[in-house]
């Protein structure tokens, strides 16, 4: 479900203590990891931080997490837990519509741990972004969008907005998930937006670094759940309840 939290306050608290697993789960996930690297995935198994709690008041939403690490979220994702065993991760994302009114979809390249799959930019809690035991979500929506897609959001000449206004938070017959994420809007056209990310694209490739996207989509904002779907392609659960709710 997706719930409009542009006007509530938003505290995020961690807790520095790891999700307890079994020895035979912790077993079934080290290997489902060593599987999914000796396939070509471009993965390292960095810590998580996974949701134990979440409350969304009038005013304000506020949202515990502890630690795990991401052959666990990966394994939740691929082959799932039960449920007192679940990893429920949090991550921050950043839907992007342009000046002409199209959305910003990313196809992840045929490297990561799911090719071809439809997402908005965004990604993990990063240690850097946990001050004084809380975490700072903003920081890491700018980071990866950053990182991505090289688009600053803290970049007046090229947004017009952005700002904390959707929580996303799996059903109970889907894979466990917390999203949060900004609404930007952008003082680009797609075409220009095309036009960077492709030169962006050539230079990470002429610099042998990640690329976490292998192409783009712009979607028309009236028509995007119809245009998503004729893409057939796998995409993350979140991504049609958060254009319905942005239309």
């Amino acid at each position: 479900m997706i719930y409009l939290i542009k006007n509530k306050g938003l505290k995020i608290i961690y807790k520095d203590s790891i999700i307890e697993l079994p020895s035979d789960l912790q077993e079934k996930i080290n290997k489902n990891f060593k599987s999914i690297k000796n396939s070509g995935a471009n993965v390292w198994n960095g810590e998580v931080s996974c949701v134990t709690s979440y409350s969304i008041e009038d005013d304000y939403v506020e949202i515990i997490c502890k630690k795990s690490d991401y052959a666990h979220y990966l394994y939740e994702e691929k082959v799932g837990c039960e449920k007192k065993y679940q990893c429920r991760n949090l991550s921050g994302g950043c839907l992007i519509e342009t000046i002409d009114g199209y959305y910003i979809i990313g196809e992840l390249d045929n490297s990561t741990s799911y090719p071809n799959m439809l997402q908005v930019p965004g990604g993990n809690i990063d240690k850097t972004d946990i001050i004084n035991g809380k975490i700072d979500i903003i920081k890491t929506i700018i980071r990866e969008t950053k990182e991505e897609l090289n688009i600053d959001l803290n970049d007046e000449k090229i947004i017009l907005n952005n700002k904390v206004s959707y929580l996303y938070i799996s059903e109970p017959e889907l894979q466990p998930g917390c999203q949060i994420f900004t609404k930007t809007n952008i003082k680009m056209t797609a075409e220009e937006f095309k036009n960077h990310f492709e030169n962006y694209n050539t230079y990470l490739k002429e610099n042998n670094l990640e690329i976490e996207f292998k192409k783009l989509h712009f979607l028309k904002k009236e028509n995007a759940i119809e245009e998503l779907k004729k893409l057939n392609k796998p995409v993350r659960y979140y991504l049609e309840p958060l254009f319905q709710i942005d239309i």
